[in-house]
């Protein structure tokens, strides 16, 4: 499933904003981070509404707030029956003439199946320190890789990342980060956000909620 949410009322989106300015933060070289608990007590019924009443549980999540676009990347356990993303936009910080429109999340046809990792192929060796997430440079075991496909539109819209990072990857939709307007998608989609710092995105503030099948 891959769809945008209705839209925050400004209270909800406000007051999720305010829950994160009053939490610890976990701060890393790229990026900040807080637990998403709280925020998800008030938007519990909220997402219940937008992605269906039973089956699923919300068991893990964050706040982000990021200084650099993100990598190809799942947010898979190999321990749960992975279900849906909620990705929830809450703020940028940008120039005055940036390209808000342009702001965007690909997710790919591509499916992951395994622990959470990034999507490494072509890239030197990390620098940025100690992840959770671990590395993949060799996608045999990516489902619905296509071989020796590389769409060049995207990828040049990704231009943080190298080319070759995109062999085999197909996207299944592109899907705008505005503020107050989440969406969900699969788990096990891998997924990126295109390079925001090149349109004029210095920062970004989100939630993410991973959710898992009970079914």
């Amino acid at each position: 499933m891959i769809k945008y949410f209705k839209p925050l009322t400004k209270d909800q989106h406000d007051e999720i904003i305010d829950i994160y300015n009053a939490e610890e933060k976990d701060v890393k070289p790229w990026r900040k981070g807080a637990s998403y608990k709280r925020a998800y007590a008030v938007v519990r019924d909220y997402v219940s509404e937008n992605l269906g009443h039973e089956n699923w549980e919300c068991n893990s999540g964050n706040f982000f707030e990021t200084l650099y676009p993100y990598r190809l990347h799942a947010d898979t356990k190999i321990t749960e029956s992975n279900y849906q993303n909620i990705v929830f936009p809450l703020s940028y910080d940008h120039e005055e003439d940036a390209a808000l429109d342009q702001n965007v999340l690909y997710i790919f046809k591509q499916m992951w199946y395994k622990e959470g990792t990034m999507f490494l192929k072509g890239s030197p060796p990390s620098k940025e320190g100690p992840r959770h997430n671990t590395e993949t440079r060799e996608y045999s075991t990516v489902a619905n890789i296509e071989e020796g496909y590389i769409d060049k539109v995207t990828a040049a819209d990704c231009d943080h990342l190298p080319t070759e990072n995109f062999e085999g990857m197909s996207v299944a939709a592109k899907m705008l980060w505005e503020p107050g307007k989440p969406f969900t998608f699969s788990r096990n989609a891998i997924h990126c956000s295109n390079n925001w710092h090149r349109i004029g995105i210095k920062s970004k503030l989100g939630l993410s909620l991973f959710t898992r099948s009970t079914s």
